[in-house]
């Protein structure tokens, strides 16, 4: 398994990279961790429930002053790359992909009142990006927080979100819930956390599970989210509510679904996002009560359904959840994370983990080819309370 990488030494990396390619010294630093979303998958921007856990992998930003005026500078040391972002036209796309979801926050901070100075920016990372576990939003809430520690102003946790949503959607182009930025900007060490989408209430729920382990294991095939897929989930779903006559997919009921049945695309959407809200609130119970097994079940029933009826799986999260199944001391397993490709988690006995993460990637490396990622998950606070000045 892919082992753990502390913040310090995070940020330990990200300065020593900075000083060697800008030569400045580090004066902030910002880290937001990834997430998991043990239960309710594309049910967010239905206004529906999910249940995500922030998890012990970060993205950390380290910067200094710029040595261009009038330009945000910042260094993927992951893909080798500068993207440079000139502060008087922020609403021009970056031609880096990774690129737009930094100056998107830029942009927004800017809406807001809080205007970044040229910087040098280095972001490193312990998340897989395109494997499901958020490494997008980690980046907006690094850059976020950066942001608020090189000004000295900050935006409250509400405005912090929407900001980030605003800009995953406006200039990365993916039309995402609210989900991913709130679970990394409100994580709570120990707990998970019912979000419900509609109404913006959050509830920590406690992880006693000390003989329980989370372990995600990324398939080798990066999800493109924004390459229409998504998209066009969330329009089905939108005129599968409008033709059941309600606001949103959040207030339909299994009975009322049979009159989507001669539009089978639409049913079989609106079907996983009705069903898909119950498991959150079965799982939630089963976390409370300890009952692993109740928890894995509706992880399986989770995954069948996306594969089924929502159509976000793939041949290689589908063999890995089969994979996984086959050993002993596995109580679940599902795909996470928006899907056509990325991670799955699996809930297996804490002292089968190291041996059930082995036998799988051993498994899914001879019949694919593929050298799977495998992490060990632990939950982790939000960046609110990893951002740092030092």
């Amino acid at each position: 398994m892919q082992p753990v990488t502390s913040i310090s030494s995070l940020i330990d990396v990200a300065s020593a990279a900075l000083r060697t390619w800008s030569g400045g010294e580090a004066r902030w630093f910002a880290a937001a961790p990834g997430r998991i979303n043990l239960i309710g998958e594309h049910t967010d921007y239905n206004a529906g429930w999910v249940l995500p856990m922030a998890i012990d992998r970060y993205t950390l930003l380290a910067a200094a002053p710029g040595a261009v005026a009038g330009t945000v500078r910042a260094y993927s040391l992951s893909l080798e790359e500068q993207g440079d972002l000139p502060l008087e036209d922020l609403s021009t796309a970056h031609a880096f992909p990774w690129m737009r979801y930094v100056q998107g926050v830029v942009a927004e901070y800017a809406t807001r009142g809080i205007e970044s100075p040229a910087l040098d920016v280095v972001i490193v990372s312990s998340l897989p990006a395109g494997g499901g576990l958020s490494s997008s939003a980690a980046l907006e809430l690094a850059t976020a927080h950066l942001l608020q520690a090189v000004v000295g102003q900050s935006l409250s946790v509400a405005d912090r979100i929407q900001a980030c949503v605003a800009a995953e959607r406006e200039y990365a182009g993916v039309p995402c819930g609210v989900m991913d930025q709130t679970i990394v900007e409100r994580g709570l060490e120990g707990h998970a956390l019912l979000l419900d989408c509609g109404r913006d209430v959050a509830t920590p729920i406690p992880l006693s599970g000390e003989s329980v382990a989370m372990i995600a294991i990324h398939c080798g095939v990066a999800h493109e989210l924004a390459q229409g897929a998504y998209a066009q989930r969330r329009e089905e779903c939108a005129t599968a509510a409008k033709m059941l006559g309600v606001a949103t997919l959040r207030d339909a009921t299994s009975d009322a679904l049979v009159s989507l049945k001669s539009e089978d695309t639409l049913y079989r959407r609106a079907r996983h996002v009705v069903t898909e809200n119950e498991r959150v609130r079965l799982a939630v119970a089963a976390l409370k009560n300890g009952d692993w097994s109740r928890l894995g079940r509706l992880m399986l029933d989770s995954h069948m359904s996306l594969k089924e009826d929502y159509a976000v799986s793939c041949d290689e999260l589908d063999l890995l959840v089969d994979l996984a199944l086959a050993e002993s001391g596995v109580y679940g397993a599902r795909m996470t994370g928006g899907g056509f490709g990325g991670c799955m988690i699996v809930l297996a006995d804490r002292a089968r983990a190291e041996a059930v993460a082995d036998a799988i990637c051993s498994r899914y490396g001879a019949q694919t080819g593929r050298e799977p990622l495998c992490y060990q998950l632990e939950s982790a606070a939000g960046a609110g309370e990893l951002c740092a000045t030092l």
